[in-house]
């Protein structure tokens, strides 16, 4: 009995984050990833969906829009981090974690490379889909690259300015 109900508690969490890469979709969010975590040991959920935003405006967009889709779904509302700066939202469902990067946190930051165990899959046609090795391996030999420094970084501060 207890196969049948962990196999069935796997198909909601898959379905929940398909449901979330959906609306992250809908949303314009890009690069969205959804990461099949359940065979990775010590991993903090079955699965991670990733997605990046264009602006702080948008990371705040589609974050309220998942948080509001999980709570019309039933999924209550996530513990959730990373409103206040909108560059990257951690939205905690617990078997389910979804993170709204702002394309410049993400390439930061580079969390798939930490889980590149795992399976990943893209959104293709309304279902998800898993990457080829060649497909993974290739993305992730991109990520490998050097950091780009967002521009907002490269300018120096009136506060620097003023003092040095």
């Amino acid at each position: 009995m207890a196969s049948s109900t962990s196999k069935s508690t796997a198909a909601r969490s898959k379905a929940f984050a398909l449901f979330c890469s959906r609306i992250m979709e809908d949303k314009k969010a890009e690069n969205i990833l959804v990461l099949d975590l359940s065979k990775s040991d010590g991993a903090p959920a079955e699965y991670f969906v990733i997605g990046s935003c264009l602006s702080e405006v948008q990371v705040d967009s589609v974050s309220s829009a998942v948080e509001r889709g999980g709570k019309e779904a039933g999924q209550g509302f996530p513990k959730s981090e990373g409103w206040d700066a909108r560059q990257w939202v951690i939205l905690d469902y617990f078997d389910v974690v979804v993170h709204v990067f702002h394309a410049d946190a993400r390439d930061f930051y580079r969390i798939e490379k930490l889980w590149s165990d795992a399976d990943f899959y893209t959104l293709k046609e309304d279902k998800l889909s898993k990457m080829t090795k060649t497909a993974k391996q290739t993305y992730l030999t991109e990520l490998s690259k050097e950091r780009r420094l967002p521009e907002r970084f490269n300018q120096a501060s009136s506060f620097e300015e003023d003092f040095l």
